[in-house]
């Protein structure tokens, strides 16, 4: 996992709700089936292939961060990462919800990224 993978979290949720809300439609002519034939508009929906697959890739980073943070391996990790990143809180609002200071939730969010590793059980990430 790369910090700056994870710090797209929020943008990466408010896409899939912005494209999830982009719905491709249009309206076409078309007539009954059966005598007497009157022609009436239908509307259709759908997705377009290429929104299809970029919300498949959204998703996936989606789960992708979200398996992440619930990896970390201990609570204040858990805690500091989810307020920070999934809330997107300031670091003000994470010490006051954690009731850590500052400097020691800031020290803590580094340390799952120092030296190319992180603090999860087994995992290797990068920056």
């Amino acid at each position: 996992m790369t910090k700056e993978l994870l710090e797209q979290y929020p943008d990466i949720c408010a896409e899939i709700e912005e494209i999830k809300a982009d719905k491709t439609t249009d309206t076409v002519s078309a007539s009954s089936e059966e005598y007497p034939f009157g022609l009436h508009t239908v509307t259709i929906r759908g997705t377009e292939e290429a929104k299809a697959k970029r919300l498949g890739e959204l998703y996936r980073q989606k789960t992708e961060i979200e398996s992440f943070i619930e990896s970390l391996s201990t609570s204040k990790e858990r805690r500091v990462v989810h307020f920070r990143v999934k809330k997107k809180m300031s670091w003000d609002q994470v010490e006051a919800k954690t009731g850590y200071t500052i400097d020691a939730c800031k020290k803590t969010y580094k340390k799952i990224f120092e030296n190319g590793t992180n603090s999860t059980k087994g995992t290797n990430s990068t920056l």
